[in-house]
């Protein structure tokens, strides 16, 4: 079967399109920009095996015979300097970047910055209500996943507001001279950080940029590139998903009778198992970037040559019935719930638990001020950002108030 990932109608509602993908096999061959024509994985038990056997498949084109780290001989220079990050590496320079980066975003400092993220979603609410702009992605899904990043980095406020000024106007975009547009940005962004860089060394501060400056990695420091291109990920990764998590997972809770009113009425704890469920149902993150057949191999009864591409269909997974029961129905409740929402592996989602607690949060500042929280206008108007393997609101205006 053929399906379109970026057509509005399936980003409106996917589910059903995606358990008839994995009713119809193991694999869903489409096209995929700069790749061409691959096949996407969609069982959740073959996502799970090739995810987590990197002595099969890598991350690192190179280690499957290829020349470059991404497979593709075109990317302009910028995007090179960054295609060997955190989301890109084989063991072990892999495990040695985690290492040195994966501290703060373990699930008991996540869970220290809990009152400091939730005063922020307020502020960034009140801030909201004041501009009279009723976008919540704008206002409100963008904002709150950078102000926890920035925290987290620990970059100067100037190096902030230079950075929501070179980023304005990029981010959410979908078409052709957004992505160029960002492109040429990269090489203004890699300048900033790397002057960011410079007076930490000279003057440290709390958070992790000032740490990676000054890690010693096996007696050695991280190299300015290493550092750009870790910083640049974690910036990047760290604020994104969540913000589609966000929009689509606010949108969902709206249009579903009843469902507001269940996140409304439940406890912290109760809400991140809820967070999970809106996760495995609205999937933020479609699909995986490639993985590389290190050696002539199969997965799913597919035989793959050394080199050759597969990638995991995460959406297609968490709708698999050998999997969730049920798997049609949103279920705020569902336990256990084994979705790969923030993949799994070596390269499961460094920032997962950061993204669990920001909506968590997030719900809980948007439901308790605002009873009567309700989409302004037709729900199922809303765009979509048509951007290959994401799903993720353009704007959602809200109404505040009944």
């Amino acid at each position: 079967m053929t399906l379109s990932l970026t057509s509005q109608a399936y980003l409106l509602a996917p589910h059903r399109a995606l358990a008839e993908a994995v009713a119809a096999g193991p694999f869903l061959d489409t096209k995929v920009p700069f790749y061409g024509r691959v096949a996407l994985l969609t069982r959740h038990a073959a996502i799970q095996e090739m995810l987590k056997d990197s002595a099969r498949f890598a991350t690192d084109a190179r280690n499957a015979g290829h020349k470059y780290a991404l497979g593709i001989p075109f990317l302009p220079k910028p995007l090179k300097l960054l295609a060997e990050n955190l989301l890109t590496l084989d063991d072990p320079d892999h495990a040695r970047l985690r290492h040195l980066s994966e501290a703060p975003f373990r699930r008991a400092a996540i869970a220290a910055s809990r009152q400091k993220v939730l005063a922020a979603a307020h502020r960034l609410l009140d801030e909201v209500e004041a501009s009279g702009n009723n976008d919540l992605v704008a206002g409100f899904c963008r904002r709150l996943p950078l102000r926890a990043i920035y925290d987290l980095l620990g970059f100067r406020p100037e190096t902030e507001a230079r950075l929501n000024g070179l980023l304005d106007g990029v981010a959410g975009g979908d078409s052709l001279w957004t992505v160029l547009r960002a492109v040429m940005k990269i090489g203004q962004l890699q300048d900033m950080l790397r002057e960011e860089f410079a007076v930490l060394r000279r003057e440290p501060r709390p958070g992790l940029v000032t740490e990676l400056v000054m890690a010693e990695a096996e007696g050695h420091r991280m190299s300015d590139n290493e550092l750009v291109a870790m910083v640049f990920v974690l910036f990047a990764a760290g604020h994104e998903t969540t913000t589609h998590l966000l929009s689509a997972g606010v949108w969902t809770l709206l249009t579903m009778p009843g469902a507001a009113e269940q996140v409304r009425a439940m406890d912290e704890d109760a809400r991140l198992i809820a967070v999970d469920e809106l996760m495995r149902w609205c999937t933020p993150v479609q699909m995986t970037k490639p993985r590389f057949a290190k050696e002539d191999t199969e997965i799913a009864g597919r035989p793959y040559r050394r080199g050759e591409k597969v990638i995991a269909l995460l959406a297609a997974g968490n709708m698999d019935p050998d999997a969730f029961a049920d798997p049609l129905v949103l279920d705020l409740a569902r336990r256990p719930n084994r979705h790969v929402g923030f993949g799994t592996g070596p390269h499961q989602c460094l920032g997962l638990h950061l993204a669990r607690l920001e909506a968590e949060v997030a719900l809980e500042a948007l439901l308790s001020r605002y009873p009567g929280l309700a989409v302004n206008g037709d729900p199922m108007a809303v765009r979509w950002i048509a951007r290959p393997g994401l799903r993720g609101l353009k704007r959602l205006p809200l109404r505040f108030r009944g």
